[in-house]
């Protein structure tokens, strides 16, 4: 908060040595506004978003940063597949709605698990068990929805 207060001090105390070093006129009305317009601005960013405000947020948006991810949905490829999840784990309740692989750049990925229901704990854990063991990955790699 004493960082907000000086920092509205310095631009205050800069909005005042505009309005001395222009004369009146065109220039120190535009300043005026301006300044005005970047005070209220930082202001209402350090009350709403505390000063999150990133101005490096241009720097990932260059298109030789990107990086590959894929896709793969299992429902579209084999229903049995899901089917036979909630027959041999939840006694034929539609509890499992669909599975999605995620594969980044580096051949590694996460499985992406959405329910229709909601479950308990030690049945998410078991649930992660049996997909980490069909996947052959870690159960840190799995999302349940």
């Amino acid at each position: 908060m004493k960082n907000i207060i000086v920092n509205i001090l310095i631009l205050i105390l800069m909005f005042n040595i505009i309005m001395i070093v222009f004369p009146e006129g065109k220039t120190q009305k535009f300043c005026r506004i301006t300044i005005k317009i970047f005070i209220m601005i930082y202001i209402l960013d350090n009350i709403f978003l505390n000063g999150s405000i990133d101005l490096k947020l241009l720097d990932g948006m260059a298109l030789n940063e990107t990086s590959y991810e894929r896709e793969v949905n299992i429902s579209s490829i084999d229903e049995n597949f899901i089917d036979s999840i909630n027959e041999t784990h939840f006694e034929g309740d539609d509890v499992v709605k669909n599975i999605d692989l995620n594969f980044t750049e580096n051949m590694n990925f996460n499985v992406e698990v959405t329910l229709n229901k909601l479950l308990n704990s030690d049945e998410i854990n078991r649930l992660k068990t049996e997909v980490a063991e069909i996947f052959q990955v870690s159960s840190d790699n799995i999302i349940i929805q």
